[in-house]
């Protein structure tokens, strides 16, 4: 994928430097925010327009996890794609949203309410109270908060095909649907940008 902006690089490289303390990795973005805008201002004075600059000094530079590998010490990159328990609880997330939602179907058993309200807190209390992220993480959470709209939606109609029962309860199950969808992907957006500040 070609980057065409200074600012999509940027936050490409951070979300690659995660392993990295905060304040290293914030450096390190300042540092190449700072070369990036020497470059566009060097080239501008040659006469090049503004997004010409950027466009030649973005080709200048190492793609963001190239660039990233260097400043990430051997020791790191060797836990960087490791499986972890949060990708499992995010996951996790995903599944008992999966029962949540087939309870709306008028497919109620205590057991499986129980099993999803328990499956989605757990999630968000352990995603809440996580300091420390590694990239894989990084990139699942922001895998997954397109998952539970565009895998669960069409799971969803397959289920309403199966009960036979559409039009019961199609408007209680749309509305509920979309609520609990929209706060699945507020909750995610807002992890992923608490994990980036």
């Amino acid at each position: 994928m070609k980057i065409k902006s200074t600012d999509t690089y940027l936050r490409k490289l951070e979300e690659e430097l995660i392993e990295l303390p905060k304040e290293e990795r914030k450096a390190i973005v300042a540092e190449i925010e700072d070369h990036f805008s020497n470059a566009i201002m060097e080239e501008t004075m040659q006469g090049n327009s503004k997004e010409d600059a950027e466009r030649l000094v973005l080709q200048t530079f190492h793609s963001p996890d190239v660039l990233a590998e260097s400043y990430v010490t051997p020791s790191s990159t060797s836990n960087f794609d490791q499986l972890t328990i949060s990708v499992f609880i995010i996951g996790l997330w995903s599944a008992a949203s999966g029962t949540l939602l087939a309870q709306l179907l008028d497919i109620y058993d205590l057991g499986r309410l129980t099993a999803g309200m328990l499956g989605v807190a757990i999630s968000i209390i352990h995603l809440f109270c996580k300091k420390e992220w590694r990239k894989l993480e990084v990139q699942t959470l922001r895998a997954f908060k397109y998952v539970i709209p565009f895998v669960l939606f069409p799971a969803s109609l397959f289920l309403f095909w199966l009960q036979g029962e559409i039009n019961v309860y199609t408007i209680t199950y749309l509305i509920s649907f979309w609520i609990f969808i929209g706060l699945c992907y507020s909750l995610f957006q807002w992890f992923y940008k608490r994990v980036m500040s």
